[in-house]
């Protein structure tokens, strides 16, 4: 039974089958990690990949595959969270802009505008440098400088379904706001709002990525990108094949695996349903 307002994919690609194994994998990963051992220095610094330490260990004897494993669900817990987060506000305002109008619509644009005037990218590594966030504070900071993205889009969603007849129909017979939106039009618009998120998703596991190879994060904040920077002075030896590979594969993987499914969402969050 369809339960979700929408119709469900029938027939998945093979990119969008093994995108959904990868993100079981990372899925898995993450489950492993809260009992692998800690993610504690040792005397064999950089230790090429042996029985003893799998993928090897950095510069200062930490094991590279307990510290992927340890990277990957605050990489990925942080990109959901971030995104979901994000999108909620964006879908807060987006509707209060639709359904108000107005000054309120136009004030909310006007912020949107002026918000997008600076470049996003450079508040974040500001405020980055400035407090080197933590878990929360990574999720907090790079939602507060991605919610404007969706607004307008989803402001024009809610206005296409405000106009739809079982709305108006719904309105004349006495129906609240709550009830129209919770019964019609946040069902109608799910789809799309799912794919927004997706592609947030994406957009903020670069961004964590990125804080943590530039050394912008806590330091005890262990991502994908962290990892990396250990890299970065050994890439004329041998160490930087499993320095920089097991993180930056994982990461690859990860996007790929959002991008595949974003991209199966997008074709399904069509009026039809029908893939083209």
């Amino acid at each position: 039974m369809n339960i979700t307002g929408f119709p469900l994919p029938r027939n998945l690609t093979r990119w969008q089958k093994q995108s959904l194994l990868f993100l079981l994998v990372f899925v898995l990963i993450s489950l492993v990690s809260m009992v692998v051992p800690s993610y504690d220095t040792g005397l064999d610094s950089l230790e090429p990949p042996s029985l003893a330490h799998w993928l090897g260990t950095n510069d200062i004897g930490q094991d590279v595959l307990i510290g992927t494993l340890k990277a990957t669900p605050n990489t990925v817990s942080i990109a959901i969270a971030t995104s979901f987060l994000a999108i909620v506000l964006s879908i807060m305002l987006g509707a209060t802009a639709a359904i108000a109008g107005g000054f309120v619509s136009n004030a909310i644009l006007r912020l949107v505008d002026i918000i997008q005037v600076i470049p996003s990218i450079l508040i974040l590594l500001f405020l980055a440098a400035l407090v080197h966030p933590s878990f929360w504070g990574t999720i907090l900071l790079l939602a507060l400088t991605t919610w404007h993205d969706e607004v307008r889009v989803l402001r024009a969603l809610f206005l296409r379904e405000l106009t739809r007849e079982n709305v108006l129909y719904a309105r004349r017979m006495g129906a609240s706001w709550f009830y129209c939106a919770t019964r019609h039009i946040l069902p109608a618009v799910l789809p799309s709002v799912l794919g927004l998120f997706v592609q947030q998703i994406r957009q903020a596991a670069m961004k964590v990525a990125g804080l943590g190879f530039l050394g912008l994060t806590d330091p005890q904040l262990v991502t994908w990108g962290s990892l990396m920077q250990d890299a970065l002075d050994h890439l004329q030896s041998p160490a930087w094949m499993w320095l920089l590979v097991p993180p930056g594969l994982c990461l690859s993987l990860f996007l790929l695996s959002v991008l595949f499914i974003g991209r199966g969402l997008e074709v399904y969050s069509m009026a039809d349903g029908k893939e083209p």
